[in-house]
């Protein structure tokens, strides 16, 4: 039991997280998977298809995780909520599959959501110390880095080359150079929403090293730059809500408005005619044939909804019932070819019904309560307070998730990497930090952090 007036650190703290070795089978299996998935590598190398590289290397991170001892840590009661959500959506998913076992390739979705759940799962439990969640984040914004600089100059070879703005977003915009789930400039935009939240919080983490603050720098800028080339509207409105979030979130507004002003000058100063064109076009949707093309699948996807409200028509479905529906031949304005719903919620909603997505907004609304907590146990236990790892962090999740949240508004990006590698960080981040910890709270000795009030309470 702390006595009143004790400093405690957070490292005196975790000791499940002191235990835990550096490196695991399950760490460099979860390492692997991370560049195999940001990488693509089995597009960029057909002659790995056949060999189910992400499979594999998923596999060794879930072989070295359950030969690995059990960590002393207990799990978070928010924690265990995301994970018997996790599990009831197992059984969602599996419903409506039975449901729905005539249609061709309808097992293949189950199997993919099992791979997601799996991911949040290995996620939220390897990453079991400070050290490893550093190096995650370290790998996860270098690939991510390595997308956005590949973007840039490709924008900027495109116009040197004679192309103009618009002419660049036809062929298919600045898309990272990524044939996967970077495949088209508006999901390549989404993913870097998701890491400029993450590194801007991270940036005003005390302590950093010079190489980390640089670092941050770099990546923050240089995922702004893709954001604003990409072509892609629905990234821009995602990071205006990342400012928004942050100005709503952050005590000190210091930060917050020298953030509204850089991205308020970008967007007058670098975001391309062609974009600002675009969001004129948007206001008249029904002469927009991008912005009519998915009012029209919006509405496509409730009709399914209607017909199938309580477990969804499968996922990966929707294209196809799309396709066979006699909607297809009245709305779709490009052919034969097979849709997607262009909405995370129009998608959740048609495939996985009422009970599946209600599961996921449950686990994401868990998720920021998670970050809350964490961010309180911060300021009650950290002399570092707000400028903390764990406060940053929790921070810098937040605007994540709302990033991915807002740009998925306008994208099919359900069974994208971003949403359970999100989850699991929250959580692996929650139990870090302040799982294990006594239920005493020490008075610290920082004037206006006394801990008189409960550390669980939301910010």
């Amino acid at each position: 039991m702390a006595m009143p007036g004790t400093v405690v650190r957070p490292s005196a703290l975790c000791l499940p997280s002191l235990s835990e070795p550096r490196w695991s089978l399950g760490f460099l299996g979860l390492l692997l998977y991370l560049f195999v998935e940001y990488t693509s590598l089995p597009d960029m190398y057909p002659v790995l298809s056949p060999l189910h590289t992400g499979k594999i290397v998923v596999g060794i991170a879930l072989l070295g995780y359950l030969l690995a001892p059990r960590s002393r840590a207990a799990l978070a009661k928010d924690a265990g909520f995301i994970d018997t959500a996790m599990l009831l959506l197992v059984f969602s998913v599996s419903v409506s599959t039975l449901f729905n076992a005539g249609r061709q390739g309808i097992w293949s979705g189950l199997s993919d959501v099992l791979k997601w759940i799996v991911i949040y799962f290995l996620v939220s439990r390897i990453l079991a110390s400070r050290w490893r969640l550093r190096g995650f984040l370290f790998l996860l914004f270098l690939l991510n880095l390595k997308l956005a600089q590949f973007a840039v100059r490709s924008y900027i070879s495109g116009r040197e080359a004679g192309f103009s703005g618009m002419e660049i977003i036809k062929l298919g915009g600045a898309s990272g150079g990524s044939t996967a789930f970077f495949g088209n400039a508006a999901d390549f935009g989404l993913a870097m929403c998701v890491v400029w939240g993450l590194a801007w919080a991270l940036f005003f983490r005390k302590g950093n090293r010079l190489f980390w603050q640089l670092f941050l720098a770099v990546c923050f800028f240089g995922f702004l730059l893709a954001i604003l080339v990409s072509g892609s509207r629905g990234a821009v409105v995602g990071a205006a809500a990342i400012v928004l979030a942050a100005i709503i979130r952050t005590p000190k507004k210091t930060g917050a408005i020298l953030l509204l002003m850089l991205f308020v000058a970008s967007l007058l100063f670098v975001l391309p005619g062609a974009n600002k064109t675009r969001f004129q076009h948007a206001l008249h949707w029904r002469q927009d044939k991008d912005a009519y093309s998915r009012i029209m699948l919006w509405k496509a996807g409730l009709h399914m909804w209607a017909d199938h409200p309580m477990f969804g028509v499968g996922p990966y479905e929707f294209g196809h019932v799309f396709v066979a529906s006699p909607l297809y031949v009245s709305w779709s304005p490009y052919g034969t070819a097979a849709h997607a719903a262009h909405s995370l919620y129009i998608e959740a909603i048609a495939e996985l019904g009422s009970a599946g997505t209600l599961l996921l907004l449950t686990s994401v609304l868990i998720f920021f309560r998670l970050n809350a907590k964490t961010r309180a146990w911060a300021l009650a236990h950290d002399r570092d307070g707000r400028r903390s790892w764990d406060y940053c962090l929790a921070a810098g999740l937040d605007l994540a998730m709302v990033g991915y949240l807002v740009s998925g508004a306008f994208l099919a990006v359900l069974y994208y990497p971003h949403l359970w590698i999100l989850l699991g960080l929250g959580v692996a981040s929650h139990r870090v930090c302040c799982v294990a910890q006594p239920s005493e709270q020490p008075v610290l000795p920082r004037r206006g952090l006394q801990a008189k009030r409960p550390v669980t309470a939301a910010l």
